[in-house]
């Protein structure tokens, strides 16, 4: 009907908003380590200085704290789960960008994540196998390969395998975190969760980052960069992805993030003067493709049909 057509519509665009505007912040990111600033750091950054809006906003709900608080232990570790998962799926993503450079640790994770989340939803029961999503699977991940494939090719440096291995793991627990979206209780609002799941990424960087020694953006400028990924990029976004994810298939969400690395080359293109290939475009048009077939599917999931704990499909 009409409402499950326009609530379907708003989940696709929350959704799609966040990978946008991640798309967006890894412009932002590219610039603050350019000036010197560590990926670890820049990450600790993201979570940390994007808590205080979540939280204010999850004061801002009338009675969250009891219902947190009538949680069972499993709901809450689900919640913090996803938050490490978060921390930790950038922190092996930055550790094989060191050992491989940034291209083909991308191109792994952001295309596998989609494939790890479809193939645990058919296999536990989350949703059907279908042709439509082979075809959308297929296309998208084409389309990616296209937008992010350099110029002049890939080289794979020495010690690709550990690379290749790391890549591998982001996309496992980027995986993850879009599967515990997706099997989130209904008693905890999107905004909770974020706020939960974000203090637990949080502290997982912390203790990766403060044994390092942290490293500090420079200038105003890298001030207001750094604040940027930690209150656009961080909380609006996965407060976005955290509300729309719950409402579609955790396979056409896990298909929405792919919409990242477009939105960063059409932002390079737009601000940084570095025209789009002919490959990109088609890269582009395939993503696009994949989006609209997804999105013309019965993708959405009402709060009676939300994953249930057992595995099992609600019909």
């Amino acid at each position: 009907n009409m409402n499950v057509s326009i609530l379907s519509a708003l989940a696709w665009g929350g959704v799609l908003a966040a990978g946008v505007l991640w798309g967006g912040g890894a412009l932002v990111a590219h610039g603050l380590m350019a000036q010197g600033m560590s990926p670890a750091s820049l990450a600790l950054a993201r979570f940390a200085l994007g808590l205080p809006l979540l939280w204010w906003w999850h004061a801002a709900q009338r009675g969250a704290g009891g219902r947190w608080r009538a949680l069972p232990l499993r709901h809450r570790m689900l919640v913090a789960g996803s938050g490490v998962a978060m921390a930790l799926n950038v922190t092996c993503w930055f550790a094989a960008i060191a050992l491989m450079g940034a291209t083909l640790p991308t191109v792994i994770s952001i295309c596998c994540a989609p494939l790890f989340v479809a193939g645990v939803s058919v296999l536990r029961g989350y949703e059907r196998a279908s042709w439509r999503l082979g075809v959308a699977l297929v296309l998208a991940l084409c389309g990616v390969v296209l937008i992010v494939r350099p110029a002049s090719g890939w080289v794979l440096p020495a010690g690709h395998a550990l690379g290749v291995g790391l890549s591998l793991a982001s996309a496992a627990l980027q995986a993850g975190g879009v599967l515990a979206n997706a099997r989130m209780p209904a008693a905890v609002s999107p905004v909770s969760a974020s706020a939960w799941g974000m203090t637990a990424a949080a502290l997982a960087m912390a203790l990766v980052v403060l044994p390092q020694g942290l490293t500090w953006p420079v200038g105003t400028m890298g001030w207001l960069g750094v604040a940027y990924t930690g209150v656009v990029t961080t909380s609006v976004a996965y407060l976005l992805f955290a509300w729309g994810s719950r409402r579609i298939t955790p396979t056409a969400a896990g298909l929405g993030i792919l919409v990242e690395p477009l939105a960063t080359a059409l932002l390079a293109a737009w601000l940084l003067s570095q025209p789009l290939a002919p490959l990109q475009w088609a890269g582009a048009a395939l993503m696009g493709a994949a989006l609209a077939l997804m999105a013309s599917a019965d993708t959405y999931r009402s709060k009676a049909s939300t994953m249930p704990r057992n595995g099992m499909l609600n019909q």
